[in-house]
């Protein structure tokens, strides 16, 4: 598989129980954020239970709060709303190696979140090997059903592009595991996974196509 290196200044990812007022961010970025990323880079939809598997590790430097100017649909008048973001952030993601052409010369612009929010590929990793044994995981979502103790959220995994204004295509319950920092974290978000010996890091793949 390949490894893509994406960086930017800033990223930030909805909760999904907000919808007004202080916006909070999650701690790393939901499928649907995967989904937008990838359909950018290859210029048109993706839609992630199509692919043989997907892999993501988030983290950044720490969070900060924003003002931001907001426009109400069909109304002149302008709001002021606090908004949470990530900043130096970071998203390594694990692909089939057909993505490597897409992601040397992305067709749209590639975003951690909203508009403003613009990454640029770092690196490019080749014939990337991932060792399984018994590691942390963090930077991602993982499936209830894996026994790991978090967040829990119901998070869209992909939207379907061929209705406007998009749909949520599927919903599925994750748990949301934040880059582990210290050791007891590390300790609680350890289990059986692939491990990437070069970032010391578990990676999950996802196979929604399964």
């Amino acid at each position: 598989m390949i490894r893509v290196k994406l960086r930017a200044w800033t990223a930030s990812f909805r909760f999904p129980t907000f919808q007004s007022g202080y916006q909070p961010t999650l701690p790393v970025p939901p499928p649907s954020t995967i989904q937008g990323i990838l359909s950018a880079a290859k210029g048109e939809p993706v839609y992630l239970t199509e692919l043989p598997y997907v892999g993501y590790v988030f983290k950044s430097g720490g969070r900060g709060v924003d003002l931001e100017k907001i426009y109400a649909l069909g109304k002149v008048e302008t709001d002021i709303m606090k908004r949470e973001f990530h900043y130096n952030a970071e998203l390594y993601l694990y692909l089939p190696d057909e993505w490597k052409e897409h992601f040397k010369r992305p067709r749209y612009q590639l975003l951690l979140g909203r508009s403003s929010d613009l990454a640029v590929v770092e690196e490019i990793k080749e014939d990337v090997e991932l060792e399984e044994k018994e590691a942390p995981l963090g930077g991602t979502v993982v499936p209830i059903e894996l026994g790991l103790s978090g967040m829990v959220h119901a998070l869209v995994v992909e939207y379907d592009y061929s209705i406007i204004p998009r749909r949520a295509k599927l919903v599925k319950p994750f748990v949301v595991l934040p880059y582990p920092r210290t050791d007891a974290e590390k300790r609680r978000q350890t289990t059986k996974s692939l491990y990437d010996s070069e970032l010391g890091i578990g990676v999950y793949l996802h196979r929604w196509s399964e």
